[in-house]
């Protein structure tokens, strides 16, 4: 068992961040940004391999949706987002987007990426958009109705099966993706609630301090 990390549900005296959690470490921050980064990159670069039907406002908008995306699995499955999106209300929570992220539902409700890929890339399939767009809201709604111990396999199981017909039925060029990357970043990443690990502090020889977890 690794004893570099604790499990801390305090709510830290940092700058509030809605995007990556109150007190987010560097290393969090960088790979967040990293890999959304690199999301958006192989995106862009598949596309213009594969010549895709797309203009140059296509690509920069595919740039854009694919490092939320992807990006934002990484981000919400941070341990300092795990903080603020289940603990105690921080300093985080005092903002528009701070108290949002505390309402999953309402969080993916506000994903309308499948509608409007769905509609801006060929072959303009709108219908494709919008039946991803309520099987991702119901896959959020459906993990937090369920009881704590069964959310994070009900997640599990949901990208697992959303994964297996997104392969398996047509969907926008370049866009078979989409679906798959936002069932794991909006019902498997930020709907799940799990016990917020930060880094333990020299000196404490990595003893891990047992405190409460929310209910859900």
């Amino acid at each position: 068992m690794k004893s570099d990390s604790e499990v801390d549900w305090a709510a830290p005296d940092a700058r509030g961040d809605a995007l990556l959690g109150a007190g987010a470490t560097r290393a969090e921050k960088m790979l967040t940004y990293g890999v959304g980064v690199a999301g958006a990159a192989i995106l862009v670069f598949a596309a213009w391999i594969h010549r895709a039907d797309w203009n140059v406002v296509q690509y920069i908008l595919a740039a854009i949706i694919a490092m939320d995306v992807v990006g934002g699995v990484v981000a919400n499955g941070l341990n300092a987002a795990k903080r603020d999106h289940f603990g105690p209300p921080s300093a985080t929570e005092q903002s528009i987007g701070g108290r949002l992220v505390r309402r999953p539902v309402l969080f993916t409700a506000l994903h309308i990426h499948p509608v409007i890929v769905g509609v801006v890339y060929p072959p303009h399939q709108w219908w494709w958009g919008v039946l991803w767009y309520i099987a991702i809201l119901a896959g959020t709604a459906l993990v937090r109705a369920v009881p704590l111990y069964l959310e994070r396999p009900a997640g599990l199981g949901f990208c697992a099966l959303a994964t297996m017909v997104a392969v398996s039925t047509p969907s926008p060029e370049m866009w078979g993706w989409l679906p798959v990357m936002l069932s794991l970043k909006l019902v498997l990443a930020h709907a799940v609630q799990e016990e917020p690990y930060r880094p333990t502090m020299r000196g404490e020889g990595g003893s891990r301090r047992s405190q409460p977890v929310p209910s859900s």
